[in-house]
């Protein structure tokens, strides 16, 4: 296939996570490699669903060679999601047109992914999208034994952080609480709760698919303390 002179856009949405730049280096070389111009759309979709095409910079090799070390992501990011409105779809749609690409990379979450999805599908939009998942939540459908990319270094960081709570906690016999992401997605939790040992772990899936409250996770941790005391200990940690 001929891509010379061809136009490849690439945007990030939704929260950070380790390993943006990295994708956005290793695809913005392979695309300078086989011809294509290549431009970074800033800020995820905040500026397309608002049909402003001008926050945009162009990513050359020596833009991109060196980014995999850094933190962050150079295009920045948001949660702008263009599908909330039919309006804000519209926009997008007007913006990307404007902007003459042939192909775009998104790289997010699942919100990301889904608003990629219908940008794809529009009549409107004659762009060729593909989508890189990326979230430190793990909870796109991705092929077994294949997390998305993020999560295994917010699970080990979050690991270290439990282990040394679990110090704390032991040293002042109390009882800590942390909370992960995730929203109804539980490997975040699961994962930094195995890695660290902690005393408990809760998550969302353990309640079925009704909304759970406080009162039913308070009545979770409050049974594990007491179960804690009756074996002589003060102290835990809950994720």
């Amino acid at each position: 296939m001929n891509l010379k002179g061809k136009r490849l856009g690439i945007l990030v949405g939704g929260g950070p996570a380790p390993g943006i730049n990295g994708v956005i280096s290793a695809a913005t070389i392979e695309a300078i490699e086989n011809g294509l111009e290549v431009i970074g759309i800033l800020d995820g979709y905040k500026w397309l669903e608002k049909g402003d095409s001008t926050h945009v910079r162009p990513l050359t090799i020596e833009d991109v060679s060196r980014i995999h070390f850094e933190g962050g992501s150079i295009l920045r990011t948001s949660r702008a999601n263009p599908t909330k409105t039919e309006e804000r779809l519209r926009n997008a749609v007007n913006a990307l047109n404007e902007l003459k690409l042939d192909y775009l990379i998104t790289i997010g979450g699942d919100d990301t992914a889904y608003a990629a999805s219908t940008l794809a599908r529009h009549p409107d939009l004659k762009v060729k999208i593909a989508h890189v998942p990326k979230t430190i939540d793990n909870d796109l459908p991705l092929p077994g034994n294949i997390p998305t990319f993020g999560y295994q270094t917010a699970r080990h960081l979050g690991a270290q952080l439990v282990k040394n709570l679990m110090e704390d906690s032991r040293t002042t016999n109390r009882w800590y609480v942390v909370v992960s992401m995730g929203r109804k997605a539980g490997h975040l939790a699961l994962g930094i709760g195995k890695a660290a040992g902690a005393t408990l772990t809760i998550i969302a899936e353990e309640f079925g698919k009704k909304d759970i409250t406080i009162r039913e996770v308070c009545d979770v941790l409050e049974g594990a303390i007491l179960k804690r005391r009756v074996k002589g200990r003060q102290d835990g940690l809950c994720v």
